[in-house]
């Protein structure tokens, strides 16, 4: 939309082989609704939850969505109020994780087997968004990348619009009286 701020994932990774994005209208400031985004519970998001817990990932009732659990997965890189940003960088096999920080090798490094990764939660002209973008710096890396994702992405999907519902009852539940 016009007079917004291009989203931190947009300039950190520009470019990307692999993209998911949903999106759910959410009224509301965006303070307001990543308040709710940073305050929002597992068991608020059941689907989501049953389909993380096949991970064995931590997913107690009193961890939030998105301040604790998606911070385990990588680093979170600082943005606007609008949104929260998490950021990975992974070896292929035996390639190790380059040195510098990850804002540093998402948008410097391009050595052979290494998988750029980026994921957002944003509230921006009345959307809450959630976007993955994930990059291999080379075609080996982006084929065997394509073999997984082959299998996760539905679930992934899944994943992410409980999470957005479950964000999005709670900042309608929460929002001030107008």
């Amino acid at each position: 939309m016009p007079g917004e701020r291009e989203s931190e994932l947009q300039r950190l990774l520009p470019q990307w082989h692999f993209r998911e994005v949903h999106r759910i209208a959410v009224p509301g400031t965006a303070a307001e609704v990543m308040r709710a985004a940073h305050a929002t519970t597992w068991p608020e998001a059941p689907l989501a939850r049953a389909l993380i817990a096949i991970t064995g990932a931590d997913i107690s009732a009193e961890r939030r969505i998105v301040s604790d659990f998606l911070r385990e997965m990588g680093e979170v890189i600082p943005t606007g109020d609008d949104e929260f940003l998490l950021a990975a960088v992974q070896g292929s096999g035996d390639v190790a994780r380059p040195p510098g920080t990850v804002a540093e090798i998402l948008t410097e490094c391009d050595q052979p087997g290494i998988l750029k990764i980026g994921m957002n939660v944003r509230h921006a002209g009345g959307l809450l968004t959630t976007e993955t973008r994930i990059l291999a710096t080379d075609e080996r890396t982006r084929r065997r990348f394509a073999l997984y994702w082959l299998f996760i992405r539905f679930g992934s999907g899944l994943t992410r619009m409980s999470m957005l519902r479950a964000i999005r009852a709670r900042a309608l539940r929460e929002a001030p009286t107008r």
